[in-house]
Parts: C-alpha cells; structure tokens; sequence
C-alpha cells in the first residue's frame, strides 16, 4: 500500500497521494525555459520523521544534484494510505515512476512477555479489550494493514491513531499503547533497546535487519503485502519535465550505496515507466477501497 509526497516550484503547488509525489504545475514550457530552471518544493504527505519522510529527504537531496537545482522537502500530514490515494485519483494527476516499495513490522511492548504472533492473538482472547493497536494516523498503511490483519485472525484490537509515525513511537515508548504497526525507520531504534518485540513483517520475504521474524504468509495470514512510495505530476506538465524527472530518478535508484543503505530496511528500489505506476494504482485501489470499507474506515 502506498504513501504520498508532491513537487511545487516557488510559485506552484502539487499535491499527492498515499506514497504519492506530484511535479508543480506551472512549469511554463521545455521550450521557454529548460526544466527546471528554479528550485523545487517537495511536499510530502506525511510527519517530519517518518520513514517516508526520511526516503523524502535522500531522494530530494539526490535528484536536486543531477537536476542542477535544489529540492526543498515541505511536509503536510493529515493525507496518508489509502485517503490520499484516492485524492490522487480524483486529482487531474499523471503518473511518473514508482520508487520503492517496503514492509511494515508489527510490534507489541515487551513487558507482555508475548514472543510471537500466536502468542499475542491467545493474549487477546484470553483477555478481551485489554490491548488497543496503534498507528501513524486514520487511513494510513500501518492502520489499513492491520485491519486487513484482524480480519483475517481472531485479533479483535481497537485503533488509535497518532499524528504520524513519531506518534506513534511516542505512545509506545510511553506505554500508552502496547501493539503498533509502523516502518523499520521508526522501529527499529525501539526494538534494538528492548522496548518491543516484532512479531511479524508485511510481505514475501524476511528483512535482512531482522532475519528471526517471520512473514506474515509465514504464520498463516496471506496477503499482507508491501507500503510502496511513487511520483506523479498533474496534468498538462511539460511531457519533456515529466520525462527528464523520471530519468533522474531512474539514476538515483541505481546507486549503489542507496540500494544498500535500503536493503537493510527492506526496502526494494523500483523505478520504471509510468505505464507501471499507472497500472499499480488501477489495480491496487479497488482492493485497499473494499478493505477500507469492510473495516469501517472513516477519513477526518
């Protein structure tokens, strides 16, 4: 499942979606003035902090090098997962490139003595209403994942969401919350100290970082699949800006020391055409919609 980020230029916004990014409108013309000839705006939908966040700021740093001008990351929360996948349909958007794609980890405190995730679903039949499940925000991966996950299990666990990622950590070093779903970027500090145990990671393939936890498919619950991160332009971009960007990220996800830097986290470089973003996001919003409104879902 996706989360968003978006491209402005000093006097144009862009908007986004779910793992989204947008090229500002306004760039004028390729013939005019060369693409981009000022610096660029990178709003990220999603908290400073977060592990999209952080992807934001690498490739922000990376792409303004081989563009030849700046890019200035720009947060604004409140739109995450499948909210804002759905703004980026209804918006006149065209896709550019899909980036990454990445697993979530599902955590519980430490001071339960709960080990695995079959231990933790005893727990909570065991003692029913005792545990409440947190995340980064309404709508977000983490919180559409772990409704998926309920629904496929006997975990019967209620929401609270937090203002992004950082919130969440928060709650969870605080002991407000004892379960939370969330990126390596903000857990691993957390569960490095002790603080929490990871019962289980989202997709196909164990983590490099955490080689003991199994998958999800592992322990009997299919289809938890992967957060993944993109870029989209509004409509009526120059198609040379649009290309010229793609081109620049296509470089950036090649670099060796990136790729590296991402396998620990599990997180996998994609890049591509646009066709493939295009075709992801017609196949993938049905099926987070259909979850969302089978859990309930209501966007504030």
């Amino acid at each position: 499942m996706p989360h968003p980020l978006t491209y402005r230029t000093r006097r144009s916004f862009l908007s986004s979606s779910l793992a989204l990014a947008g090229l500002a409108s306004g760039l004028g013309t390729w013939a005019a003035e060369r693409w981009p000839s000022r610096p660029i705006t990178l709003t990220m939908t999603g908290t400073a902090g977060s592990g999209p966040d952080t992807v934001a700021r690498d490739l922000a740093a990376r792409i303004g090098m081989s563009l030849g001008q700046p890019i200035v990351v720009e947060n604004v929360p409140g739109a995450g997962g499948i909210v804002a996948m759905e703004r980026v349909r209804r918006a006149a958007l065209e896709p550019v490139s899909l980036v990454l794609t990445g697993p979530m980890i599902l955590v519980v405190s430490a001071s339960l003595g709960i080990d695995t995730l079959e231990q933790l679903l005893d727990f909570v039949k065991r003692k029913p209403g005792t545990l409440m499940y947190g995340s980064g925000g309404v709508g977000t991966p983490p919180h559409v994942f772990i409704e998926q996950i309920k629904a496929a299990t006997s975990l019967a666990v209620d929401h609270v969401p937090f203002k992004g990622s950082p919130g969440l950590v928060q709650a969870l070093t605080g002991g407000q919350i004892a379960l939370g779903m969330e990126g390596a970027t903000a857990l691993m500090p957390l569960i490095q100290s002790g603080k929490v145990r990871p019962l289980a990671v989202s997709g196909d393939v164990r983590m490099m970082i955490l080689p003991q936890v199994p998958t999800f498919a592992e322990l009997g619950v299919p289809d938890i699949g992967l957060s993944w991160l993109a870029v989209l332009a509004p409509k009526g971009s120059p198609p040379e800006a649009v290309t010229a960007l793609n081109r620049a990220l296509t470089r950036v996800l090649a670099l060796p020391d990136l790729r590296r830097s991402w396998a620990e986290l599990g997180r996998i470089p994609v890049g591509g055409s646009a066709e493939v973003l295009a075709e992801r996001i017609r196949v993938e919003l049905p099926r987070w919609r259909s979850i969302v409104e089978r859990a309930g879902i209501r966007p504030e």
